[in-house]
């Protein structure tokens, strides 16, 4: 056994805020080794007292605070936190679970009865979670015929769908680390592809659009890949433009981050406009950033003056880096959506050897964490919200229920306790008192 605070080099879990830690302990195991993280749980709190019946609305939010009702999701800064809003004008803070769907089984078009009660009775159980948001690649169709629906999101795929259609004009499409968004073409195919978003526009259960997920935005030796493409491709012919402008063929690292940004600004601006041109009431949750990227100022500050807010797919820590989510949204001047994170054990034999999040040891140690890294979000201000990667196992242990969709227990009352007092812990962790 290996205390994780005393490691050197283990790197991807070298962040550690002792103010979080609690009195007990995880076992994570990396490269079949096994070490020791602390955590705090719900129970560490001692002074704070669990509220009982916590007024919600039929969305989810609080109704202790109340803001302008507009009938949509909108985000908000009031005084030095970041909110969420609901449809009723009430505080939300989103608690949501990934790929909430029937999956490999084959969805009828529209929904029959049979998957409306397996929706009814799917969002029933998550709600007696305290989730109030299915996150993305949730079954959409499904959630919407329900009696009792809940808030849930969109996610459209403009890269891969334009990538596919670019094709045909730029047969090198995909042979480099990049994406498209210079092309004049880009943002008419956005246009097209949104108009579908008129159907929901009206919806008020529906908290808003991903545009994509986990594109490609990596800063080191951008230029460099960009002017790879064939001199006649529009990308090529932007850096070149772009290094032109610098006065220099050799582009350096502040010309990588100043090019990460203009990708991510022209992208964000494009795809934003096609969504509220054809939906103006929702929010727009952006792209899900994820891994090294996420040390890219330029993503923030070329997304932020076009999304709703940021959405951040924050794997590789144990504790959140409650200095680096506030960088983030400063630097974006928006909230911070988390929108995945998760622990597998290894007690149920399934695969562990891939995927991003953390390998741990037992369903006990997935519940600590849970608990030890959602009350770290609650108590940054910048937060708004996350979202569990995901609903069912799959190839792995991710689910919060297993493949016949029976919960795990011990992670799913762990989940219960945190969720259920969400607004009464912040309210704790944020008040002058």
């Amino acid at each position: 056994m290996k205390d994780m605070k005393n490691l050197i080099g283990f790197t991807l879990l070298a962040v550690f805020n002792s103010q979080l830690a609690g009195t007990q302990t995880a076992e994570i195991i990396h490269k079949n080794e096994i070490y020791r993280e602390e955590c705090r749980t719900i129970e560490d709190l001692s002074k704070f007292v669990p509220e009982g019946k916590i007024d919600l609305s039929q969305y989810g939010g609080w109704e202790k605070k109340k803001f302008n009702r507009t009938g949509f999701f909108y985000a908000l800064k009031n005084e030095d936190r970041w909110w969420l809003v609901d449809p009723e004008g009430c505080a939300f803070f989103s608690l949501g679970v990934n790929s909430v769907n029937l999956g490999i089984k084959k969805r009828k078009t529209p929904p029959d009865e049979e998957e409306i009660a397996w929706g009814e009775k799917t969002s029933s159980m998550l709600r007696n979670f305290g989730f109030n948001t299915l996150g993305c690649w949730s079954d959409a169709p499904v959630v919407q015929k329900v009696p009792k629906p809940m808030p849930y999101c969109l996610r459209w795929n403009f890269m891969p769908g334009y990538r596919n259609q670019r094709r045909s004009k730029y047969p090198s499409t995909g042979e480099f680390n990049t994406i498209y968004p210079f092309d004049d073409e880009f943002g008419s195919f956005c246009m097209k592809h949104a108009e579908s978003a008129q159907k929901t526009k009206e919806d008020p259960w529906l908290f808003g659009h991903f545009s994509d997920n986990e594109l490609t935005f990596t800063e080191k030796g951008i230029v460099k890949e960009y002017l790879k493409h064939p001199p006649d491709d529009p990308n090529h012919q932007t850096a070149k433009k772009f290094m032109a402008g610098r006065g220099r063929k050799e582009p350096n690292a502040e010309d990588d981050s100043d090019f990460l940004q203009l990708v991510v600004d022209t992208y964000y601006r494009k795809v934003s406009a096609a969504l509220k041109k054809n939906d103006p009431n929702h929010l727009f949750l952006g792209s899900r950033f994820h891994g090294r990227a996420l040390d890219s100022p330029a993503l923030f500050l070329g997304s932020g003056k076009h999304a709703d807010l940021i959405s951040v797919n924050y794997y590789h820590r144990w504790t959140p880096e409650n200095e680096r989510i506030k960088n983030w949204s400063e630097l974006a001047d928006k909230p911070i959506l988390i929108t995945e994170f998760y622990a597998m054990a290894k007690d149920t034999e399934m695969q562990t050897d891939i995927g991003a999040g953390f390998t741990v040891k037992t369903q006990q140690d997935r519940a600590y964490f849970y608990q030890h890294f959602t009350l770290g979000l609650l108590g940054n201000k910048n937060c708004v919200g996350w979202h569990w990667f995901r609903y069912r196992d799959g190839w792995t242990n991710t689910g919060i229920v297993n493949e016949q969709e029976k919960p795990y227990r011990l992670l799913t009352q762990a989940m219960q306790k945190i969720n259920l007092q969400a607004y009464p812990l912040i309210e704790f962790f944020t008040s002058p008192k």
